[in-house]
């Protein structure tokens, strides 16, 4: 039986994603002041580590920031294409190792695509499906993982879900990614009974859920994709399928985000399937999930049956039955997905009824949500004709954007707002928003 060939070299990868030959390479190499030739490429990807000149115009060749450059070691900053968390095994081991992977590689990974699609992304939830846990969680060697220390953990991740409420996920992610690798190494070199680590396993979910949020709020989709497959794994580990549902949609959300519309409904579809022995509150938002996601296909029998039964959910929810990381999930959420949907099937009147009254209900709390959904209302009252306060409303995003909150998505509809505004021609209340807009966020 022939000998499996072993798996590239991170560098060969990265140049093949390119399209670069080792020659290519070498030649790009030498226009930059070194002299790399074709056989200083050969021996790089055979094992041996490039010199600290070297590395640094690898950096530029393959548009490496300088800070992941710096947070991780050769080869692990190099882009290579591949997916962390999308291979690991799907065992304890596994999951440690798709940790392990996302910490060091999703930080480098700054593309705004996603990587996984079709049945590649599929694959995964199935495993999960078929995987639901949980694992043994003990491990007897290392240094004594205290139960005080858990506790301090799981706390911290409370507090990482209110300053993304308050903040917004894209300044948090060189923190979350801090947070997540704390805990892997903990998994990893820690010593800790079984109920120890399945709480370790919960925390690590978590940061992973949050770090994808974060990745995707700031246009990172490749490393949220990641972050979310580890986070899944980490589900399995201690058969939290409330958690695992909630990372599924997040994965659909991510899905209809970038544009994959038919992964977004099967991936809803999936998690609604799944969500049927959790509490009626994880019910309730992956139902309203389900219904967003037909609603951006334009499926509104399916949108709106999906809504309704939300609606019916939240209302038989009990009031302490929902997971801590589910605090969010009220009326004033499910009229934001119904207002969302409503947006995405033309129904500004709706869209602009249900989006004022959650804003309305939030107060000053959560500026992210109230950004979005302003944008979106913005945009709803222009479609209508309401220029003076289509203005007005944008200006209101425009403060939160620049006083607040750091969002890609609240930014991606204050751009869509602007466009529209400026293709019905020259008006005064039209030139005063731009110029507002232009002064407030310089």
């Amino acid at each position: 039986m022939a000998d499996l060939e072993p798996p590239a070299h991170p560098l060969a990868d990265a140049r093949r994603q390119r399209g670069w030959s080792q020659e290519t390479l070498a030649a790009l190499m030498r226009a930059r002041g070194l002299g790399t030739t074709r056989k200083t490429v050969t021996r790089w990807e055979r094992g041996v580590v490039p010199d600290a000149a070297a590395q640094a115009v690898l950096r530029e060749l393959f548009e490496v920031s300088r800070e992941a450059y710096a947070r991780t070691s050769w080869p692990r900053w190099l882009p290579t294409g591949a997916v962390a968390g999308a291979t690991e095994t799907w065992d304890r081991e596994g999951t440690v190792r798709a940790l392990d992977n996302v910490t060091e590689e999703a930080p480098v990974d700054r593309r705004r695509f996603i990587v996984l699609a079709g049945a590649e992304i599929l694959l995964p939830v199935f495993q999960w499906r078929l995987n639901p846990g949980p694992w043994i969680a003990y491990q007897e060697d290392g240094r004594q993982v205290s139960t005080a220390l858990v506790d301090e953990i799981e706390q911290l991740m409370a507090t990482r879900r209110r300053m993304d409420d308050e903040h917004g996920g894209g300044a948090l992610l060189s923190a979350l990614n801090a947070d997540l690798r704390f805990i892997t190494d903990l998994l990893k070199n820690g010593s800790y009974q079984n109920e120890t680590g399945r709480r370790l396993y919960a925390t690590a979910a978590e940061a992973a859920r949050l770090a994808g949020w974060a990745a995707a709020e700031s246009g990172r989709y490749a490393a949220a994709q990641s972050y979310y497959l580890a986070a899944l794994r980490a589900t399995s580990a201690v058969g939290d399928r409330a958690l695992g549902v909630n990372v599924v949609g997040f994965m659909g959300t991510l899905s209809y985000a970038t544009g994959r519309l038919d992964d977004a409904t099967k991936l809803m579809d999936l998690a609604a399937a799944e969500s049927a022995k959790t509490p009626e509150a994880v019910q309730a938002m992956t139902w309203a999930r389900l219904g967003r996601a037909y609603a951006k296909v334009a499926d509104q029998n399916t949108a709106r049956a999906a809504l309704n039964r939300a609606s019916e959910l939240l209302g038989r929810a009990v009031v302490g039955d929902a997971p801590p990381w589910a605090y969010w999930v009220d009326e004033t959420r499910i009229s934001a997905q119904l207002g969302r949907a409503l947006y995405d099937m033309g129904d500004y009147l709706g869209a602009e009824r249900e989006l004022t009254a959650a804003v309305a209900s939030c107060g000053e709390r959560y500026p992210r949500d109230r950004a979005t959904w302003l944008g979106r209302v913005a945009t709803a009252q222009l479609r209508r004709g309401r220029l003076d306060e289509s203005c007005m409303t944008a200006r209101r995003v425009v403060d939160l954007l620049a006083d607040q909150v750091d969002t890609s998505r609240g930014s991606g509809l204050l751009r869509t707002f602007s466009g529209e505004l400026a293709a019905r021609g020259p008006s005064a209340v039209g030139r005063e928003f731009a110029e507002y807009a232009t002064a407030r966020l310089a």
